[in-house]
């Protein structure tokens, strides 16, 4: 078997997926949505940098699409109900783009993203329903972030809040984890500690 296989199918179906999803841009192209949907196609095909342009375009319509139709409630608890439910989409398209900008490797604006996120997401609270992300999500992406940017004591901090609401079987968590036990390595050496029983000294290596 050919081992390249695989990935050349998965490129196939991402191109696929990135296709359907420009058609719905290209059939309206101010649906936060539809801009969403091409913006995670872009980012499968490892192309951050058009993924957050999309999403920048996202979040510009969607906040204006929420005033107004927050604006048309007849009532306050529909105002409240609308405005819940935009709020939700906007934190999912800050956490989507704060990977974006991660990929991008713009640290500094993904932990900008990833902290509203998980403000919202907080504000929110929590949702029974797994698909949608919650504030351990964000919690996830800013200890990635800040493992990246080399602020240990940061990503030990984020990354721990996030292991403990994430479910066992979560992609995110595996990748947090790493990022915790990365960064606990560096501080430890800071500290004179000892990694793996031995002690070591000097420079450090990037985190993964």
């Amino acid at each position: 078997m050919n081992p390249s296989a695989p990935a050349s199918q998965a490129a196939r179906e991402a191109c696929g997926r990135w296709f359907l999803a420009n058609r719905s841009v290209e059939a309206a192209p101010n649906d936060p949505a539809a801009l969403v949907g091409r913006a995670a196609s872009f980012l499968a095909m490892d192309r951050p940098w058009e993924a957050t342009n999309d999403l920048d375009r996202a979040l510009r319509m969607q906040t204006r699409l929420a005033g107004a139709d927050v604006a048309a409630a007849g009532d306050e608890a529909t105002a409240n109900q609308r405005r819940r439910r935009h709020d939700g989409e906007a934190a999912r398209t800050r956490l989507l783009r704060g990977h974006a900008h991660a990929a991008c490797l713009r640290y500094d604006r993904a932990v900008a993203d990833f902290a509203e996120a998980e403000a919202i997401l907080s504000r929110l609270g929590g949702s029974t329903d797994r698909s949608q992300p919650t504030p351990a999500h964000a919690q996830a992406g800013l200890g990635v972030a800040y493992c990246n940017m080399r602020d240990w004591q940061r990503c030990v901090d984020a990354g721990e809040r996030a292991v403990r609401g994430l479910p066992l079987d979560d992609v995110a968590r595996r990748h947090v984890a790493r990022a915790v036990e990365t960064a606990r390595q560096h501080l430890s050496l800071a500290a004179g500690g000892t990694v793996g029983g031995s002690r070591r000294s000097g420079g450090s290596a990037a985190p993964p």
